[in-house]
């Protein structure tokens, strides 16, 4: 048991790199292939489309139109001189037009400008939001192959106690065969080892559980063997360092202040459009027009005119009344651009909270794998003294069954405190901004918004 034990402590403190799934490469396929991380990429790359809807306001609007017009009109009454015909007479008009017309604006109050600052400011939220939910993915990743792990040991774990408490059913038998033991002690055994064996069947459908959330998140096959991931060199020393660091890089914070100065850009967008609006406008039109007439039975020739007209212009609106829909946009945008400026204080808030919370249950954690070490270290003593005790008569089976199940769960703690070592250092690199596939050093192509929104916005 004691060896058992050890391989235990080998596997969850990377004693050794003998077996062969690893949590860079959960982390890395992650990254590369988790459909719920493409998705907010792709989400991204449809954000960028807002800084082109932006800056169109810059440039200018050309516009093409034409028109074909046939009209006909006939007169079956009294012509004139009072005198009565009954031959018909008509009329016919064809007009033809096509123009062109180039339209820049001047000045609108300085919406466009707002426009594009709200744009930039919301896609760079984005980029924030992007940022949370790649360490979110990465943290599921990480909790999914360290709840794997477990499962693997617990397995182990209930295989060997089960086992153990076999044996000393077995015993329990002979000894009562021979007289040696009593039917009370053989209950006991049985009644523990029914427990043993349900407990792992327990835990073996866990694991199978815990391979199939391993496969969702990572999109790997769950491995058979597994080693013990190794990154916290690069967490902060200290609480005060850590806070430090997440109040200028945790992607929450970073995303509410964009979206306040977005919000802040709207109501002045919304503010432009109590403003006076200036064009320039240039256009050139062809028109072209014919016309014939049938009276009495005679045709009259067909009357032909063309003309071009150019014009070019400055046009000036100025908005006097618009039914107070504007002004009430203004002061709900006031009201939103508000309640963003409170939101950073309550985020930064928060995650200073979180921030506190994950540095001192990491700390609990890393502490608790000692305590444990000793209570398995412990438990494994009372067993070997309860088991040679029972041998010289001075202990019954139910001691060292007692013991047996005592050591089963130190080891199971000190198995828990090692995936809670692991983890909690993973969440707290992401509380302060920094469970990233780049600070990670991950081997992936790594996706990056920023050349993405300027192709977009070099596109005319």
């Amino acid at each position: 048991m004691r060896v058992f034990v050890y391989s235990v402590l080998v596997v969850m403190f990377g004693l050794s790199s003998a077996w062969s799934g690893t949590l860079e490469q959960a982390l890395t396929n992650t990254y590369n292939c988790n459909p719920e991380f493409k998705e907010k990429q792709e989400a991204i790359k449809a954000e960028h489309e807002k800084i082109v809807q932006a800056l169109a306001g810059f440039r200018p609007e050309i516009s093409l139109n034409g028109n074909m017009t046939l009209s006909a009109r006939n007169n079956s009454g009294n012509n004139k001189d009072n005198s009565r015909s009954s031959t018909p007479s008509g009329t016919t008009d064809n007009t033809r037009s096509a123009g062109i017309e180039f339209r820049q604006n001047l000045y609108k109050g300085g919406a466009t400008l707002a426009q594009t600052r709200g744009s930039e400011n919301i896609i760079r939220a984005a980029w924030s939001n992007l940022h949370s939910s790649e360490q979110d993915i990465l943290l599921k990743a990480v909790q999914a192959y360290l709840e794997l792990l477990s499962k693997y040991i617990q397995v182990d774990l209930y295989k060997a106690n089960k086992e153990a408490l076999g044996k000393s059913l077995e015993d329990a038998q002979e000894k009562l065969r021979v007289g040696e033991e009593t039917r009370t002690q053989l209950a006991n055994a049985q009644s523990r080892f029914a427990d043993a064996d349900a407990q792992l069947q327990k835990v073996t459908a866990e694991l199978e559980g815990a391979k199939a959330t391993y496969e969702k998140v990572t999109g790997l096959k769950a491995p058979l063997e597994m080693t013990k991931p190794t990154a916290f060199q690069i967490l902060p020393k200290t609480l005060e360092e850590a806070l430090e660091i997440a109040e200028t890089e945790s992607p929450d914070v970073i995303a509410a202040q964009f979206e306040h100065l977005a919000a802040q850009a709207e109501a002045e967008r919304i503010t432009g459009g109590l403003l006076p609006k200036v064009d320039f406008v240039a256009s050139s039109t062809r028109n072209e027009s014919r016309s014939g007439s049938n009276s009495y039975g005679v045709d009259n020739p067909n009357s032909k005119d063309y003309y071009t007209n150019n014009q070019i212009g400055v046009q000036a609106t100025v908005p006097l009344y618009e039914g107070g829909a504007v002004r009430s946009q203004r002061r709900q945008a006031l009201e939103t651009a508000s309640q963003k400026r409170i939101a950073i204080d309550s985020t930064r808030r928060k995650t200073r909270e979180q921030v506190q919370q994950f540095w001192q249950t990491y700390q609990a954690a890393k502490n608790n794998i000692e305590i444990y070490q000793k209570q398995v270290e412990a438990a494994q003593i009372s067993l070997d003294g309860t088991t040679q005790e029972m041998n010289v008569g001075s202990k019954v089976l139910l001691d060292v069954l007692n013991s047996r199940r005592d050591l089963l769960q130190a080891q199971l703690n000190l198995v828990d405190a090692s995936k809670s070592y692991c983890f909690e250092s993973y969440r707290l690199l992401a509380v302060i901004g920094r469970l990233t596939a780049k600070n990670l050093k991950l081997e992936v192509d790594y996706f990056d918004p920023q050349s993405h929104y300027q192709q977009v916005r070099d596109y005319l």
